[in-house]
């Protein structure tokens, strides 16, 4: 099970300089089931909100672990000769400057430091590095690293305590990890991370929020969400988020979907929702449903999944048609050990500000453009003079922290 320390990005959208997301936080963080203590020992927060007015960089922050993950995991289903599906800041000369990634996460009480430097058309460096906790001592250790060399036109690379096949540095390409290629090889290490960073579930897309055609059939969101529904392995699952609508929408009781096959193979599916009318159960077609109760059925898809199997949720446009008191009862999904025995992470952006009177300083990520038009974000708790007891809610509204529209 993967869980996120922290990550960083620099020149990455409109982001310039080096902005940090930490989950971590130390013993002034309160004692509440907000946080949790790592295999490792680390001291972790559960959830990170991202607050900031419209075009601030919220969505553009949320991309970099979506990024990562498909970097570990799907690079290498990508055309050899394909530019990488990423973007630098894009005005003036940072235009020209290398856009820099890097993660920490655990697996199995081991902390992973992961980085990339990398432009649009290839990584330029990629390194991973290991850090082992016995009773005795912590020790950190490279464990690969490569490096472009643009005088020989090829990688050079280091990996002996990766233990790669031979003649892999042969099967390097500019545009894939090296976890992603080892897995190519059936290498044991690199499925382990593979297979963990699969627990990073999302709804942002290179292109920003996938819900933006929420109400399209083609929508990326609800397929899924079909598709995932209509597996019979998921059975568990569609309960849990029947029981979940019910809650939520009055006289819904259910939902059924059937899925069949187009004359070209594509999967087309056909979802019903059951509702109780005059004592009997009546079906309606999805799309007949509220604009709210579609975009519920899709997020607890993503929610669901992540709470039962450990991971993390990064979702993106948290609150688009929900009733703000539906976004707090999520949300304490994620907090309560009840529903999240797991200790799996969230990490959202949202504009329903009503959350932040259940979170703490350390659990606010504040963003806004700078007068230059770059993106900028903090953890509240790194703002001097905020304390445990303020009213976060009224201070933020009142434009005590920034991050808030000028108007």
């Amino acid at each position: 099970m993967i869980i996120i320390h922290s990550f960083s990005c620099k020149n990455f959208y409109s982001f310039g300089d080096t902005t940090t997301i930490d989950f971590v936080v130390n013993d002034k963080a309160p004692a509440n089931n907000g946080y949790f203590k790592a295999s490792s020992g680390v001291r972790l927060s559960k959830a990170e909100i991202v607050i900031g007015p419209n075009a601030s960089g919220k969505t553009n922050l949320l991309k970099a672990l979506p990024f990562l993950k498909w970097l570990i995991t799907d690079s290498y289903n990508l055309n050899p000769s394909a530019p990488l599906p990423v973007k630098p800041f894009i005005f003036g000369s940072r235009a020209k400057d290398l856009i820099e990634l890097s993660v920490v996460f655990e697996i199995d009480s081991d902390i992973y430091f992961y980085s990339f430097k990398l432009d649009e058309k290839k990584i330029l460096e990629e390194e991973l590095k290991i850090k082992n906790k016995t009773r005795e001592k912590s020790t950190v250790k490279k464990v690969f690293y490569r490096k472009w060399n643009g005088k020989n036109n090829k990688y050079e690379l280091e990996e002996k305590n990766f233990n790669l096949p031979k003649g892999f540095a042969n099967m390097l390409r500019s545009n894939a990890s090296i976890i992603e290629t080892a897995i190519r090889s059936n290498h044991k290490e690199s499925k382990k991370i593979s297979t963990a960073w699969q627990q990073v579930e999302t709804n942002v897309i290179e292109a920003g929020w996938a819900g933006n055609s929420l109400l399209h059939s083609s929508n990326i969101q609800l397929f899924d969400a079909f598709d995932f529904y209509s597996n019979i392995e998921n059975k568990k699952l569609k309960e849990e988020a029947e029981k979940l609508l019910s809650q939520f929408d009055l006289g819904l009781t259910g939902f059924e979907i059937s899925k069949q096959k187009k004359e070209n193979g594509a999967p087309r599916f056909t979802a019903q929702v059951a509702h109780l009318f005059d004592g009997k159960k009546e079906y309606l077609p999805m799309h007949y449903e509220s604009s709210g109760t579609q975009q519920l059925f899709a997020l607890l898809k993503t929610i669901l999944l992540v709470l039962s199997q450990g991971g993390i949720a990064v979702l993106d446009e948290f609150d688009v048609n929900l009733h703000p008191e539906m976004v707090l009862h999520l949300f304490e999904l994620f907090i309560q050990p009840e529903t999240n025995p797991k200790n799996a992470q969230l990490l959202l952006s949202t504009h329903s500000h009503m959350i932040l009177s259940k979170l703490d300083k350390q659990q606010i990520i504040l963003v806004e453009k700078n007068e230059k038009g770059v993106s900028e974000a903090w953890r509240l708790d790194e703002v001097s003079g905020v304390r445990a007891d303020d009213n976060y809610y009224t201070k933020y509204i009142a434009g005590a922290y920034g991050a808030i529209p000028k108007l």
